[in-house]
C-alpha cells in the first residue's frame, strides 16, 4: 500500500500543495493518507478529489489565501483578546468559512472521500493523538478545526467533551500511523522551516519560539520511527520541503512562491530517485500478483514468492 503523510507548517503549508501536484501528476496517487495540521488540510483535499486538477486548484487556492482568511485581526484586536481573557490570539470563524470554501460542496464527512485518510489531533485532557477518520460519519470540519488549533494563535477546539490542539503537538508527522495500517510505501512531505522568531520581547514571540524548539523534537522522535520502519522493510521517501526563507505565522504573501518551491523540491527529488516511473510500476506488479494468487487459489496452486524488501530512500 501506498501512504502519504503530511506534516503540519502552518502558512508554510503552500510547500506541500506544490509537492502533491507534482506526485499525482507522475502517476503517484495514495491508497491512505495520513496527516496534521496544515498537512490535514491538503491531504483532505486530495483525499477528496485525488485527480491532478483537484491538487492543481488547492495550489491555486493557496496563492490567493490572505491573512484575513486565517488569521483575521490586527494587532490592537490581538492585545484586546488577551487583555479580555479570550483564550487564543486570533478566533477562527474566517478560517472555518476558508475550509469549507476548499471542499468540494457534496464532500462533508470522511465518508465521501475518494481516499482513505486519517487527520491527527491532541487531546488536551489526555495528552494523546485524537484520530479522526476511524469513524466514517465524522465531519470533516470538525476534524480540521481540531487539527489545526495551534496554540497560542487558535483557541482549543471542544469535540464530544473533549478540548482538542493541533497534532503537530504530539506528532507532526504521524509516520506510526501509516506503518500501522499496512503501508509498505511512504511518502513523507515534511515542512522542516522554523517560524520567524523576533528578538522583540513578547508574549506572541516566546510562544512562536517555544513552539519551534517543541516541532524539532518532535523531528527526532520521527528519525526514530523511520529508522524502525526500515528495519521492518518498509520504503519512507523522505522528502523534506523548506522556503528557504524566515515567514512570520500570519505571513501569507510568498503563498505562489511556496507552491512552486514545493514543486520544484519533489520534481528534484523523483527525478533523482526515479520514483515516478518505479510507482505505477509498483501497483501494476502488486495487482498482476494478487490476481495470480487468486487464480492459483483457486487451481490450488501455492501463492506467489513476495517480493524482496525495499529499501529506505531519502
Amino acid at each position: 500500500m501506498i501512504a502519504f503523510v503530511l506534516s503540519g507548517g502552518g502558512n508554510r503549508g503552500a510547500l506541500q500543495a506544490g509537492a502533491l501536484e507534482v506526485l499525482i501528476e507522475r502517476g503517484i496517487v495514495p491508497q491512505l493518507i495520513v496527516c496534521t495540521s496544515v498537512g490535514a488540510l491538503n491531504g483532505v483535499v486530495l483525499a477528496a478529489t485525488a485527480t491532478p486538477e483537484g491538487v492543481r486548484r488547492q495550489a491555486a487556492n493557496w496563492a490567493h489565501i490572505r491573512r484575513s482568511d486565517v488569521f483575521p485581526g490586527n494587532g490592537f484586536t490581538v492585545a484586546w483578546r488577551v487583555l479580555t481573557g479570550q483564550g487564543s490570539l486570533h478566533s477562527r470563524e474566517n478560517f472555518a468559512r476558508f475550509v469549507l470554501s476548499t471542499l468540494p460542496p457534496n464532500v462533508r464527512r470522511f465518508k465521501d472521500l475518494k481516499i482513505p485518510c486519517i487527520v491527527t489531533a491532541t487531546s488536551l485532557n489526555t495528552g494523546q493523538l485524537r484520530l479522526f477518520g476511524l469513524d466514517s460519519s465524522e465531519r470533516l470540519l470538525d476534524a480540521l478545526l481540531a487539527s489545526t488549533a495551534i496554540p497560542p494563535f487558535f483557541p482549543p477546539y471542544s469535540y464530544q467533551n473533549e478540548q482538542l490542539l493541533d497534532g503537530a503537538l504530539v506528532a507532526n508527522l504521524p509516520l506510526s500511523h501509516a506503518i500501522q495500517r499496512g503501508a509498505r510505501t511512504i511518502y513523507t512531505l515534511e515542512i522542516v522551516d522554523d517560524m520567524a522568531v523576533s528578538s522583540r520581547q513578547g508574549l506572541r514571540y516566546t510562544l512562536t519560539s517555544s513552539l519551534n524548539a517543541m516541532l524539532n523534537r518532535q523531528h527526532e522522535q520521527e528519525r526514530q520511527v523511520a529508522a524502525l520502519a526500515h528495519a521492518r522493510g518498509i520504503t519512507i521517501h523522505d522528502i523534506k520541503l523548506t522556503s528557504g526563507q524566515s515567514l512570520a505565522y500570519n505571513d501569507f504573501s510568498h503563498s505562489a512562491e511556496l507552491v512552486e518551491a514545493g514543486r520544484r523540491s519533489v520534481i528534484d527529488y523523483l527525478d533523482a530517485h526515479h520514483t515516478a516511473r518505479t510507482a505505477p510500476f509498483e501497483r501494476l506488479t502488486g495487482s498482476l500478483r494478487e490476481a495470480f494468487r487468486t487464480l492459483g487459489a483457486r487451481r490450488g496452486l501455492p501463492p506467489p514468492a513476495p517480493p524482496a524488501a525495499p529499501n529506505v530512500v531519502g
